[in-house]
C-alpha cells in the first residue's frame, strides 16, 4: 500500500496479536508493543501456533518468513515513532485508551494516522485526548475476532476525523485482505454492535417476561432465521461480561435500551458463558457446546418478533446517515454471519409485518425503545421495500 509500510500495534492481546498476523502475513513490518515482556512473549507464541496452522493447510509458506517481519518493544514512544500507521488495541476502558493516545500524540510521527480498534467506545472522545491539531488523524478500525479470519472492519469517522483519514484506514483494511465498511457517524456501537444488541435484548426479554422459552427462541433464530446461532448461544460465546460491558457502554452514551434483566443476573452469579464453563448453557471445560436444539421448538416462536428489533436499528443508521445501505448489509453479513443482510430480512417478512411486529413488542415489552422507526413506517406505507429490485 503506498505510503505505508511500518504498522504499529498497541496492545498484544487477543485483538491485537491477531492483528499484527494479519499485517505481517500480507508484508507489512509490525512492531507490537505492551507493557509486560511475558505478554509478548504470549502474543508471539500464539502467532507462530497459528502460522503453523496455515503453513499445514498450505495457506502460507514460511512462518519463519511472516515471523521475521514482526518485532516487539516494551517502549511505546519508540515504537510509535517510526510507524506511519497506528492501530490501538487496548483494553476497552476509556481512560486507558485515552492515556495511550496522548502520549502517541507526543510520540508518533506527524501525518501517521492513529487508529483505534475499540468496539463501542466513541471515536471522538478517544480523539480529544491528543492535540487539536491531530485530532483528524485519529479513526476507528473495528477488527472482529479473530482478525485472521473475519473479514469485515469498521471505519468509524469521528467528529474530527479527516477525510485522509478515512481514507487511509479504509485502503489499509483493504491491503489487509478485508472488506471495510464506513461508518460515517460515531454513534455508540457503530453498526455491527448496535444491531447485534438489539437482537439479543429483544430475544432475553421475550424469554425475561415469560413469552417463550430460552431454547425456543434459540431454535428460532437457528431454524427460521438461519442464523448460525441463537441468542442465548451467542451471548454465551461472547461472554456475559463482555457483553454486559458493551451494552452499558452504549447505553451511557445515549442508546435508548432497557437491558434485560437475565444479563446482568447471569454476570452476577458468575455465569459468564463459554469462559466459565456456563451461561445459559453449560460448556464442560470452558470449550464451546453448541447446543441441541429440536426444530420443532422453532414453531411456537414469531421469527418476525425476533428480527424486528434489528431491523428498526438498521433503519435508524440508515435514515441518519450512519452509513449506506449496503454496508449495513455487508456488516451484518460478515460481523454477525448472518446469511442474509438485515435488509434482505426486512424485505424477505414485508417492511408493514416488521412495523406491526414492533408494535406487538411496545405491548408486550412495554418499551418505547421499539417504536418503529419512521424509515420502515414510510416504506410500509407506500408497499416498498428496501431493495426496489432486489438486492444486488
Amino acid at each position: 500500500m503506498s505510503g505505508i509500510s511500518r504498522i504499529f500495534v498497541v496492545g498484544a492481546g487477543t485483538m491485537g496479536h491477531g492483528i499484527a498476523e494479519v499485517a505481517a502475513l500480507r508484508g507489512f513490518s509490525v512492531t507490537l508493543y505492551d507493557i509486560k515482556q511475558e505478554f509478548l512473549d504470549g502474543a508471539l507464541s500464539r502467532i507462530r501456533w497459528s502460522l503453523e496452522r496455515l503453513a499445514e493447510k498450505g495457506t502460507i509458506g514460511s512462518p519463519d518468513e511472516v515471523m521475521s517481519r514482526i518485532s516487539t518493544t516494551l517502549d511505546l514512544e519508540s515504537g510509535a515513532s517510526g510507524a506511519d500507521f497506528v492501530i490501538e488495541a487496548a483494553p476497552e476502558r476509556m481512560e486507558v485508551k485515552r492515556d495511550i493516545f496522548s502520549r502517541l500524540d507526543r510520540s508518533a510521527r506527524p501525518g501517521a494516522v492513529l487508529a483505534t480498534n475499540t468496539s463501542s467506545l466513541p471515536i471522538t472522545e478517544i480523539s480529544e485526548s491528543v492535540s487539536e491539531g491531530r485530532r483528524g488523524s485519529v479513526v476507528g478500525m473495528h477488527f472482529f475476532n479473530p482478525p485472521v479470519i473475519m473479514q469485515l472492519v469498521e471505519v468509524v469517522r469521528g467528529s474530527h476525523t479527516s477525510d485522509a483519514a478515512v481514507g487511509a484506514a479504509y485502503d489499509l483494511a483493504r491491503a489487509l485482505g478485508k472488506q471495510p465498511v464506513i461508518v460515517s457517524r460515531d454513534v455508540p456501537g457503530f453498526i455491527v454492535n448496535r444491531i447485534m444488541a438489539r437482537f439479543l435484548n429483544a430475544a432475553c426479554s421475550l424469554v425475561e417476561r415469560g413469552i417463550y422459552g430460552m431454547e425456543q427462541v434459540d431454535a428460532a433464530a437457528r431454524h427460521s432465521l438461519g442464523m448460525p446461532m441463537g441468542a442465548f448461544e451467542l451471548s454465551d460465546y461472547i461472554g456475559m461480561d463482555v457483553l454486559d460491558d458493551i451494552i452499558r457502554a452504549m447505553v451511557a452514551r445515549g442508546f435508548r435500551m432497557r437491558p434485560c434483566g437475565l444479563f446482568g443476573e447471569a454476570r452476577a452469579a458468575g455465569r459468564l458463558g463459554v469462559k466459565s464453563g456456563r451461561g445459559f448453557y453449560e460448556h464442560p471445560g470452558a470449550k464451546f457446546r453448541k447446543p441441541e436444539l429440536d426444530p420443532s421448538l422453532a414453531g411456537a416462536v414469531d421469527p418476525v418478533l425476533l428480527i424486528a428489533p434489528a431491523v428498526n436499528e438498521a433503519a435508524y443508521l440508515l435514515r441518519e446517515g450512519v452509513a449506506s445501505r449496503d454496508d449495513i448489509d455487508k456488516a451484518v453479513r460478515l460481523g454477525l454471519n448472518y446469511p442474509r443482510g438485515i435488509f434482505e430480512y426486512a424485505d424477505q417478512y414485508g417492511p408493514g409485518a416488521i412495523a406491526s411486529a414492533l408494535r406487538r413488542l411496545e405491548g408486550l415489552l412495554g418499551s418505547d425503545e421499539y417504536e418503529p422507526d419512521p424509515l420502515i413506517l414510510e416504506i410500509a406505507g407506500r408497499g416498498g421495500r428496501f431493495y426496489p429490485r432486489g438486492p444486488g
